[in-house]
């Protein structure tokens, strides 16, 4: 996903969709969201982010023109490893129709307790990942300086490729 030459050479006539993670987990590999939406749009597809590893705090797919943005809120969203949620969002009413058609008739709905959890951790979403990555860059350029480190990679770096 990191080469948009092969994204675009890699689509099919029968291509729907383009799923995305970026930043990639475990390899923090970043792509170019904008520019694989643009490539999507291009050929009929829709795309989708996985903005798990950033979360809503960092990245805002939907901006920079995905069509659906799914998050675990598993993860940082619910931050205390008591939920186990997602969370899928559209700017699109026709998408969105689809997608509450399919939460529906399906039942792929989370209990009141895990919405009431989720609402509780996202009050402090901003301040838990700001702490994270403020403690992350610190660990990283800690290593990056170490003699027994060979390779670092994090992405606040400017050795990031």
């Amino acid at each position: 996903m990191c080469n948009l030459d092969t994204v675009e050479r890699t689509i099919k006539p029968n291509t729907k969709a383009i799923w995305i993670e970026t930043p990639t987990n475990p390899t923090l590999k970043i792509c170019d969201i904008k520019k694989i939406c643009e490539i999507a749009t291009k050929h009929g597809a829709i795309t989708c982010v996985d903005n798990t590893f950033c979360s809503p705090v960092l990245q805002s797919p939907i901006l920079l023109g995905a069509d659906f943005v799914t998050n675990s809120a598993t993860k940082y969203i619910g931050g205390h490893a008591d939920v186990l949620m997602g969370t899928m969002s559209t700017n699109s009413k026709e998408l969105n129709d689809k997608l509450y058609f399919n939460v529906k008739s399906m039942g792929a709905v989370p209990s009141p307790f895990e919405c009431y959890l989720a609402i509780r951790s996202i009050k402090t979403l901003k301040i838990r990942v700001e702490a994270h990555c403020k403690n992350a860059m610190a660990c990283a350029q800690y290593l990056d300086q170490h003699p027994l480190v060979e390779k670092v990679i994090y992405p606040g770096l400017k050795s990031h490729p």
